[in-house]
Formats: structure tokens, sequence, C-alpha cells
């Protein structure tokens, strides 16, 4: 080891001593030539010295969830991220094979960081679920004025106190938008905020599912809840690109475009640094005793062909009425429309298929100051 340091000290003024001179770089190789053979990288050990130090990848869920990274869960509001994830860790808690039916791993216990502060839900669904809420942890806020703030240092410290003496197989982060207080759009904040979840998860070999939110529907018409990909989860993309494994969770359309929430999700992996994207995989939300819902998988996914353009346009123009929040000329949805590059003839064929979602405003067809509404905004 003294050795080691020898030449590495050796190595560095070498470094000093050329630097900035004309030949410099050849210098530096006849020097270096003088070293005794194999001394010169004593300091710089090869991927092959370092293979006990990174041992291969080893999987919480195999292809969906690895052990010591990050894993991303991005959906639309009321999709159902937090039965996924609930749903995950009765898996990770009972022994359970995961959805894809991959054979269970060893079974232990889960800590769920509920930063939006919904407990009474969790135990709702836990005992309804029959699964042993023994294992089952929970990090909650202190009060309606002291939420989870995982980026200041007294945040990090409790959480990682949790770990350490829970030493949990799976640590979800519900969501990531809660607990944390930079926002996700500071890119300075979200890298410093994944890469200490990502040392967590690393520290304690634990699976680590963070829950994120997406982006608003663009205004080309795309729904990003329907079929969401990597570049629809909410702010900067430092989020996306950190995770290891990002995971998405979208809805299947309504005969007017629209998401159905109450139809089945496709759950799938948008990206993965780690091997090839696994087949994805069906869910239903269905109701079941005491009126607590319960998540069934279903035999194959769902919702893979892309919404058409019709049913984008019908899904933007909704969008579109709703966010302006009081009745639109019929021309300027046009004009708005054009610029969202959805045609006239498009636009009207989407307000037909609508139906009673969209209303008229005026006193006669031919009123001039009919304007159209959204018919849950009147």
């Amino acid at each position: 080891m003294r050795k080691a340091r020898d030449f590495t000290h050796a190595q560095e003024q070498l470094y000093d001593a050329t630097r900035g001179l004309p030949d410099a770089d050849s210098l530096g190789r006849e020097i270096t030539s003088l070293f005794p053979s194999g001394d010169i990288f004593a300091a710089y050990p090869s991927l092959l010295e370092m293979d006990a130090l990174y041992p291969p990848v080893s999987w919480l869920w195999p292809s969906w969830i690895p052990r010591g990274m990050l894993t991303l869960l991005g959906a639309a509001p009321g999709t159902g991220k937090s039965f996924v994830a609930l749903d995950l860790a009765r898996r990770v808690i009972e022994g359970l094979p995961f959805p894809d039916g991959a054979a269970p791993g060893r079974r232990g216990r889960v800590l769920i960081v509920d930063a939006e502060g919904v407990p009474s839900l969790l135990q709702d669904r836990a005992r309804a679920w029959g699964f042993d809420r023994h294992r089952l942890f929970l990090m909650l806020p202190k009060g309606p004025e002291h939420g989870i703030d995982l980026s200041n240092p007294a945040g990090r410290e409790e959480l990682r106190a949790r770990c350490f003496n829970i030493q949990p197989e799976l640590v979800i982060i519900d969501s990531l938008a809660a607990a944390t207080s930079r926002g996700e759009s500071s890119l300075e904040g979200a890298r410093d905020d994944l890469q200490f979840l990502g040392s967590l998860a690393n520290q304690y070999e634990t699976g680590l599912l963070v829950i994120h939110h997406l982006r608003k529907r663009t205004g080309s018409g795309q729904v990003s809840a329907l079929q969401p990909g990597a570049e629809d989860i909410r702010g900067s993309s430092h989020l996306s690109a950190a995770a290891r494994s990002l995971l998405t969770l979208g809805l299947t359309a309504g005969p007017n475009g629209q998401p159905d929430l109450n139809g089945p999700r496709r759950l799938m992996v948008s990206k993965t640094n780690l091997c090839r994207c696994p087949p994805a995989l069906g869910l239903a939300i269905e109701e079941g005793e005491a009126s607590v819902p319960v998540l069934r998988w279903l035999p194959e996914a769902v919702g893979s062909e892309p919404p058409s353009y019709s049913r984008q346009c019908a899904a933007w123009l909704l969008d579109f009425l709703e966010q302006a929040r009081q009745p639109v000329k019929p021309r300027d949805v046009v004009e708005a429309a054009q610029a969202a590059e959805f045609p006239r003839r498009t636009i009207y064929r989407a307000r037909r298929a609508l139906g009673g979602r969209v209303a008229d405003v005026g006193n006669s067809r031919y009123d001039p100051g009919k304007r159209w509404a959204a018919a849950n905004s009147r």
C-alpha cells in the first residue's frame, strides 16, 4: 500500500512538472518508461482488478426493479401508481411471485415514505388485501406544517436511520414532488436529491421505487396519460436520465379518446440501462369488499395501440376547453387547433365525437354569439 502511495505521489509530481511544456506528452512517456514494469499503474486499478468491488447487478424484481439503484414510476394523477407500489410491497412482504410470474426473492420488510400523508388509505388497503402489516413501515409527515423534506439534511438523516434499523427489501417514495422542497424542475436540486436516493439504495442494497407525475398534455394533442414515455416525466430531464429503470403506467382510451379511469392499465419499462425491456403488463383496478378497490393483473398487456389522430384531437379539444374555464368562440378554437396542427375538419369531427362533453352556449345553432364549453366547467 505504501509503495502504491509513493508511486502515486511521484506520478502527481511528474504531471505537475511537465504540464504546460510544448513536448509534455513525449517527455512524460519517456520518464514513465523508466519506472519498473507495472509499478506505474499501481494507483490505477483496471476493471478486472475492481471486479470484487462491483458485483453483477442484482434484482428485487428481475428486469423491472434493480437493487442498489433508482427506479422511477411515472403516471398521470389517478392512474394507480400507489396501487401498483402497494401491490409490489405486498409481494415482497409475503414472498409472492411478481406480476409477470418471476419467482419471489427473499421475503422482507418494506418502508413507504408517505410524503403525501394518506396513511388511512394505506391502512384500509393493506387490511382489505390481508397481508402482514407488521412488515410494512411508514415514514410520515410530523404534522400539517412539517412535511417530509428529503432535500435537507434532517430529512435525509431520518430516512437513513430508518433504513439502518428496518433493513427494508423495498423503499417506496410517494411521491417525489411531495418529498422534496426544491422542485423537480431545478436541475441542480433534482441531481442532488436523486444522487442521495441512489446512494441510499446502494448502501442498503434495496430496491428503491420513486413515484412521480407526468407533464401536462402537450399542444400537439398527444395524451401522455395513454402511453407515457421517458419524455413525459415532469420536471428536469435529469429525473428520467438518473433512473436506471423507468416504469410508466398508462391508461386506455374510452370511445371519445379521453383516458378511461375505469378501464384497464398498462405497466411497462420505458427505459432501462440494465437489460432488454421486458414485455408490458396489463392490470385492472376493480371494486373489492368493503368498497376498497383491488388490483388484478391481466394475462396480457392492454392499450398497446397508440391513440388515433381523431382521438388525439378530441383529447386536445376537451383539454383546451377545460383550461379555458369559460366558453370559447368556435373560430378561436379552430385557430388554436391549427396552431397545434389539427385542421378545421378534424376539430369539428372531434367536437361531434365528444357529444355531451362539450356544450354549445348560445340561443340557437346560428347564434353568432354561440360558444363552446366543456360541460363540467360551465
